[in-house]
């Protein structure tokens, strides 16, 4: 991955953009990080962000080395098996929400135990499906195992 330290205008600019996404005050070095058409900003040598259509969104390793907090759901061991595998999320694997179900927001999928295990964009209709009891209630954008995650281990 090629990466540069950000200049300090660029910095303040990701900073504020952060700060009223997530309400994360960034602290540390901010680096610019390419690989191929993918974008992605560490802090303190930690993949903490990835780019995707144009949004910011915290990485699984941003997530837990930074320990941002953000809205989630807790779901099953079912669900954590289908997840890790990059399945998408349906409501009867969820047991818990401490999120609002807006459509195309971004939302944390934690195990019943708290740990972190995907990212999921919240599908449009999962408000009728969480009423219902079923249906799709969000599409998987970064789980653990999957290349992202990799990067962010340094394994790739």
């Amino acid at each position: 991955m090629q990466r540069h330290v950000l200049s300090e205008k660029e910095s303040v600019e990701i900073k504020e953009k952060v700060k009223e996404k997530y309400n994360i005050d960034l602290d540390g070095q901010l680096e610019i990080g390419k690989e191929k058409k993918a974008k992605y900003y560490l802090v303190d040598h930690i993949l903490a962000f990835f780019v995707m259509n144009d949004e910011i969104v915290p990485t699984l390793c941003g997530v837990i080395k930074l320990k941002i907090n953000m809205p989630y759901v807790a779901v099953d061991e079912g669900a954590v098996k289908a997840l890790i595998k990059g399945a998408d999320l349906f409501t009867p694997g969820i047991k818990e929400y401490h999120c609002e179900v807006k459509p195309n927001s971004i939302v944390l999928v934690r195990t019943l135990q708290g740990l972190p295990v995907a990212l999921m964009r919240i599908s449009e209709g999962a408000e009728e499906a969480v009423k219902a009891g079923k249906g799709k209630f969000g599409v998987n954008v970064h789980h653990l195992n999957d290349e992202l995650w990799g990067l962010c281990n340094g394994e790739n």
